[in-house]
């Protein structure tokens, strides 16, 4: 269950954590190709600027999700990306779950935490891009509300449908 777990804001001290968390998931995943890799000091910048948020199961990092305001992404802004004005939009930058910790709401946790924060900060919409094959992220957000607006290479050339969550 979550309530086992310490929920807190990551800082960059946990990036290892975070390092070490992204390639047990990707060794993982059925197609590693779902992921795009970060290198740690991504993580470490989204840590310093308060948008990294973790669950710990005491010195595991059972899972981390970012919150990124469009704006400070520029031109990555995935709203960007689609045509959209970027203004108050908010673009769930990434998520990871230990392989130990699937199926107890991690991810559907950091959904509806992430929709409350963009709300509060009076964000219009949130947007996303996932591997169109990982179908139990797709599943998750559009459980969630959101819905594909484009499919379109991203990062390196991988396919990624484009979401957007409308938050008016």
């Amino acid at each position: 269950m979550l309530t086992d777990l310490h929920f807190r804001p990551l800082n960059r001290t946990d990036s290892p954590a975070i390092m070490a968390l992204q390639q047990m998931m990707l060794a993982a995943l059925p197609d590693p190709s779902w992921y795009y890799p970060s290198p740690e000091e991504t993580f470490a910048q989204c840590c310093d600027r308060g948008e990294t948020y973790g669950y710990w199961d005491g010195r595991t990092l059972a899972g981390f999700a970012i919150l990124t305001p469009g704006p400070l992404r520029g031109d990555k802004s995935y709203a960007y990306k689609v045509g959209d004005p970027t203004a108050n939009t908010y673009d769930f930058q990434d998520i990871m779950v230990h392989p130990d910790y699937r199926r107890m709401g991690m991810h559907s946790a950091f959904l509806s935490l992430f929709e409350a924060m963009s709300r509060e900060r009076g964000g219009v919409a949130m947007y996303c891009t996932i591997a169109p094959d990982n179908l139990p992220s797709v599943n998750s957000f559009e459980k969630a509300g959101y819905h594909c607006v484009c499919q379109k290479p991203a990062y390196d050339g991988r396919l990624r449908g484009y979401y957007k969550k409308e938050l008016l």
